[in-house]
């Protein structure tokens, strides 16, 4: 697969996995943000856990860990900006 095809498949899948988490996150009319923090917590804590499980290095389990915190407070705090993030 070429470069270019990577990383426009990437970008598809940042962009359904966005929409489809604001739509998790967001589980009613009203919302309720402890819920939206506690589906965000474990999706991190299985993140984490899988990035081990798969062999990953230190340094990529970090980064994982990173772009699914940056992916979740982005969510949490569109959804919820008064309440803030995870």
């Amino acid at each position: 697969m070429a470069s270019n095809d990577l990383e426009a498949r990437i970008v598809v899948l940042e962009i359904v996995a966005m929409t489809a988490l604001a739509l998790t996150l967001d589980t009613s009319e009203n919302g309720n943000a402890d819920q939206a923090r506690g589906i965000a917590a474990l999706i991190q804590d299985t993140v984490r856990q899988r990035s081990r499980e798969v062999g990953l290095t230190k340094g990529a389990q970090e980064t994982a860990d990173t772009y699914a915190e940056e992916l979740l407070s982005t969510a949490l705090a569109s959804l919820y900006p008064e309440t803030g993030s995870a």
